[in-house]
């Protein structure tokens, strides 16, 4: 079991620097080196690196103290802890046929259908409850679910909850703290199960309404049931497979569709109250007419 959540996010870390709009040339460069490269970071020097995108050491050491890392080496051994190797993971996924239209098919409306009909009504109308009442949403995740959650993000800060998707605790610091003197609702979304164990002992210390959403085998295969103790909801989304590669394809859809239908309920809620509120300024305005008219 890993416990650096900074294991999990060095490629979106990466990904997300390179959309930076204020990042400069070189370390635009730098960032697609360094992904265009992600397999070869491994025995990777801070020397070759330089020399490769003609920038100097303190170029590359402040890149990396941009992302949370205290230089390249400490870059170099997160993505060491982290043995995950898409390209492979991609190729076995092929090789087993998961990639087939009627296998895609079949396995993404069999794990929706299966999340749906195995939800918890009760509490996922208590999450909303939290979350309408919260006046900041902090959902931490890693790749794919956090490239999957930016839509609902996008609708949270349309019903003025403004919400923000972080990778891990320790990097992004100094926007908890800003944020720690409102009711926070947090939500940790980890389906392989890696991420809750790597945030446990940072997110204890956060005061906050906590929900956590996760495949239950894949956490026990992780040995981290017992970090569920300090979440005050848990949402277990039992899908075709815990198997890693088989979430890194499926997983993302089964938390789409969770997020989707929470978003319902929190529309619900929070919608409601602006059209209650509404209805009851044109009824005053009407009101106010009909008494000048008379």
């Amino acid at each position: 079991m890993h416990n650096d959540s900074k294991s999990f996010s060095v490629k979106q870390k990466l990904i997300n620097a390179e959309h930076r709009s204020d990042l400069d040339e070189a370390n635009w460069e730098l960032a697609q080196y360094l992904l265009l490269h992600y397999n070869e970071i491994d025995r990777m020097k801070t020397r070759d690196l330089a020399m490769q995108c003609h920038i100097s050491f303190s170029t590359v050491r402040r890149f990396c103290q941009s992302l949370g890392f205290d230089n390249f080496s400490d870059l170099r051994k997160a993505k060491m802890n982290n043995p995950e190797n898409q390209y492979e993971i991609a190729l076995d996924n092929f090789g087993r046929g998961l990639y087939g239209p009627r296998r895609l098919y079949d396995e993404i409306l069999r794990n929706v259908w299966g999340v749906g009909q195995k939800m918890d009504w009760n509490r996922l109308r208590c999450l909303a409850e939290a979350m309408a009442a919260a006046r900041s949403i902090i959902i931490f995740a890693v790749r794919p679910y956090s490239f999957v959650l930016q839509e609902f993000q996008s609708q949270s800060i349309a019903l003025n909850k403004p919400l923000f998707i972080l990778d891990d605790i320790c990097t992004h610091r100094s926007i908890i703290e800003r944020l720690l003197s409102s009711d926070l609702c947090l939500i940790t979304v980890s389906p392989a199960g890696c991420l809750i164990p790597a945030i446990k002992d940072e997110l204890n210390k956060i005061a906050g309404f906590k929900t956590a959403l996760y495949c239950p085998g894949a956490l026990a295969h992780e040995g981290a049931t017992d970090c569920l103790r300090g979440y005050d909801l848990t949402f277990p989304l039992t899908l075709r497979s815990d198997a890693y590669n088989y979430l890194e394809i499926y997983g993302k859809y089964a938390v789409g569709y969770f997020f989707d239908l929470l978003l319902g309920e929190v529309i619900r809620r929070v919608g409601g109250k602006k059209q209650e509120r509404r209805r009851t300024k044109d009824t005053r305005q009407t009101m106010f007419h009909v008494e000048h008219r008379t």
